[in-house]
């Protein structure tokens, strides 16, 4: 994380935990629950208080955040009291895992400290960076975030892997532009890290919508892949007569990996509208594309997308039918999951 993306941090934490008034909230609901555990009390409740409380999670935008903005929430402790973590966390220590009342309203005094040591902290950071950074402006208006990390077995150590892959996202961001009838330069490097090379991307919701698609599809797939061999590798340290069987389930790890970059291909393909008779050459290098992003997920790349926040003034919350961002965000959220499952799969493999 570089020290602008840290600040942007700490006015996020301002915005939407500040001034949210979510430390107010989740006190609230402690005191409602002292006053529905006293006997003195009866026939008081905490679902007003509970119900405020969620709302403001509800609202609390994490999708908007990289994964490294997110790891700083956790080390200052408040990520899983936020967001639909913390409605889970809340609704856990309310109802499903409850053993009293008084349980539930330590540990929601647990909750309101952490937040208050978290948001102490992050006024700490803000204090001592104003006036010395700035906080990120990509000019991205309308347009995803999407952030690509080279790690794993997907890195850039030297320029030779720098023009390897400079080469492989040409072909992945040319194939994905083409099947939207747009020009690779319509895809904008706006930024670039040092450290794990991350390298930043603009691109209009449509094509971060087919990518997306096809990497969550291809996080499946390396799941499945990783799976397959990780039983290779251990059947190799078995030291047994087995070579061959091995060799057979690695072949079957790859045989996975095309055939699921047809498939995927195919999918995006019927779902963006074109046909083999009239977009043939637009679905070929499409295809080129899927299978060089299967690759760098399975090769432990890392993709992550950042939404912008949706203006309230233009939501349409008496609509049945949610917005494109919402579901972008949605799927953003399984790919973050996803990721996370890889990564285990990664560390066991290793």
């Amino acid at each position: 994380m570089n020290v602008s993306e840290l600040y942007s941090l700490t006015d996020w934490i301002t915005q939407y935990v500040i001034k949210a008034a979510i430390v107010e909230k989740y006190s609230a609901l402690e005191q409602a629950l002292q006053r529905y555990s006293s006997p003195n009390t009866r026939g008081s409740s905490f679902e007003t208080e509970k119900d405020s409380l969620i709302l403001a999670l509800k609202e609390t935008p994490l999708l908007s955040l990289t994964k490294d903005q997110i790891a700083v929430l956790e080390s200052l402790g408040i990520a899983d009291s936020l967001g639909s973590v913390g409605i889970s966390k809340l609704e856990d220590l309310l109802y499903r895992n409850v053993i009293d009342v008084a349980d539930s309203v330590e540990k929601i005094q647990t909750i309101v400290s952490n937040l208050q040591t978290g948001i102490g902290k992050s006024d700490q950071i803000k204090a001592g960076l104003t006036g010395c950074v700035e906080p990120e402006n990509y000019e991205i208006d309308g347009e995803i975030l999407i952030r690509v990390t080279f790690k794993g077995r997907a890195p850039i150590n030297n320029v030779t892997d720098f023009k390897e892959w400079g080469k492989t996202w040409y072909e992945i961001g040319r194939g994905i532009a083409m099947a939207h009838g747009q020009a690779p330069e319509d895809i904008r490097v706006v930024g670039a890290t040092r450290g794990s090379i991350v390298i930043e991307l603009a691109v209009v919701a449509s094509i971060a919508g087919t990518t997306s698609y096809i990497i969550m599809e291809g996080l499946k797939v390396a799941e499945r892949i990783l799976d397959l061999r990780l039983k290779a590798e251990q059947l190799r340290e078995m030291k047994l007569k087995n070579t061959k069987l091995a060799a057979e389930i690695e072949a079957s790890a790859e045989e996975e990996k095309i055939e699921a970059a047809h498939r995927i291909t195919m999918e995006v393909a019927k779902r963006i509208k074109l046909t083999t008779a009239k977009n043939a050459e637009q679905i070929s290098i499409l295809e080129k594309s899927v299978s060089n992003l299967l690759n760098f997920v399975e090769r432990g790349g890392e993709i992550d997308f950042i939404a912008p926040e949706e203006d309230p003034d233009t939501k349409e919350v008496s609509s049945s039918e949610p917005s494109e961002i919402h579901l972008l965000r949605d799927r953003f959220e399984e790919i973050r999951m996803l990721e996370n499952k890889i990564a285990l799969l990664e560390f066991k493999e290793s």
